[in-house]
């Protein structure tokens, strides 16, 4: 049986916060900072909304391929990195291209694998040595107008299509998960900064320890899983099985489209870039490499697009397997077990005959991954008198949601005041 109100006890009337996901847990930590009551309702049985890892047969698969950038101001402000125990990538990349592998490093972390890289074919001398300019703060997108595209912003400082095509396209449609690269240059240029600035990185027991970590600071009582609300007003919600609660203040932390549908706005889906992730198995003496680093595909002959050994970052095999994650993009029309197929095919191509012994152990299809990203101000948090926030408030990521949840918190707050 569900906890009542006054079973909680909570003193004073809490603010009702709808959707457990990374918005709604920053704005409960927030609330919670202040000694501000509140409840937080979720519909699943976990708390982290897209930022999940299930168990399965003895692995752990994050649901994505996703990855912590340590620059992100808003997880310093709220994570304990330490105890995350955080593993980083490698600052760089191995690129498919001719037949083989190609090595692109960061020159500033690691000078010697620099120098290396300027002599493979991914990209001219020149796009290079841009690269290198805007590391430096030397060659800037900051006067391309917002609402331009990262291909076209990318022609205009001055890199090649071959650099765009066996690099930038691989890359960065691995974060924007669309296919041309038509996502707003400013959602490119703050993603290009976070990556310069920190390491990559991922909790040991995976992404799903983030928002673990987030509702560990929190009172257990006051978060209410497996409870899916229906209806809300200014003051109240109420649960799918005829629960109310009465509140000071109501927080839709959900996607756009399911406040929409909440506030009777309208039940239009917003556009979402969408990505299949596929998990393989392998023997831990198949590992190409031991090295934490992000493959690419330069050619785009395959279904792969990006893929990872996850093992080789986090703890989420058995004893004596490893686990490779594959991301695919843009192909919907295939049921996953076909792209599984396709995707084996290819991983035999790149890693040879020893990749046929590699047993497929699960897929996901997520259909919602990430916001069209569409370059707008962040608006006020708050319509209709009753609150809002996530990612698609800003440029979709862990820091913009949990940016709108601190901010909407931080305005709650500020009104209680006057």
């Amino acid at each position: 049986m569900k906890p009542k109100l006054k079973e909680i006890g909570v003193k004073s009337t809490p603010v009702l916060i709808v959707g457990a996901g990374m918005a709604g847990l920053a704005c409960a930590v927030t609330l919670h900072r202040a000694n501000i009551p509140f409840l937080l309702f979720d519909r699943d049985n976990e708390v982290g909304g897209r930022v999940r890892t299930d168990e399965v047969d003895g692995y752990r698969l994050d649901r994505g391929f996703q990855v912590l950038l340590t620059a992100y101001p808003e997880t310093q402000r709220f994570l304990d990195y330490e105890k995350l125990d955080l593993q980083a990538c490698y600052p760089g990349s191995k690129v498919w291209f001719g037949n083989r592998f190609h090595r692109v490093a960061d020159p500033f972390r690691h000078p010697i694998d620099g120098i290396k890289s300027l002599l493979t074919p991914i990209g001219s001398l020149g796009d290079k040595l841009r690269v290198g300019m805007m590391r430096m703060g030397l060659l800037s997108s900051k006067s391309i107008p917002d609402n331009c595209t990262t291909r076209v912003a990318l022609n205009k400082m001055g890199f090649s299509d071959s650099m765009t095509d066996r690099f930038w396209k691989p890359f960065m449609r691995g974060v924007f998960l669309e296919n041309e690269l038509s996502t707003t240059i400013r959602k490119f240029e703050e993603t290009f900064r976070f990556f310069s600035k920190g390491e990559t990185v991922l909790p040991k027991n995976g992404i799903g320890e983030i928002p673990r970590q987030l509702a560990g600071q929190l009172p257990r009582n006051n978060i209410l899983l497996e409870t899916e609300i229906s209806k809300v007003d200014m003051n109240s919600v109420e649960s799918s099985d005829g629960r109310t609660w009465k509140g000071r203040a109501v927080v839709l932390a959900t996607e756009d489209y399911y406040a929409n549908q909440l506030l009777g706005l309208g039940t239009q889906v917003d556009d979402w870039n969408s990505v299949d992730c596929l998990y393989y198995s392998l023997p831990v003496d198949d590992l190409p490499s031991d090295e934490p680093i992000l493959y690419l595909d330069g050619t785009g002959d395959g279904p792969i697009n990006n893929l990872t050994f996850i093992s080789t970052l986090c703890d989420c095999s058995p004893l004596g397997q490893a686990l490779v994650s594959v991301s695919v993009i843009g192909q919907k029309e295939m049921n996953l077990d076909e792209i599984a197929d396709k995707a084996k095919q290819q991983l035999i191509h790149w890693f040879g005959k020893k990749a046929k012994k590699w047993e497929y152990v699960k897929g996901y299809r997520i259909r919602k991954a990430v916001p069209t990203c569409q370059y707008l101000p962040i608006p006020k948090p708050v319509l209709t008198r009753v609150y809002r926030c996530g990612d698609y408030f800003g440029l979709p990521s862990i820091d913009s949601a949990m940016n709108s949840g601190r901010l909407t918190a931080e305005h709650i707050i500020q009104d209680q005041k006057s």
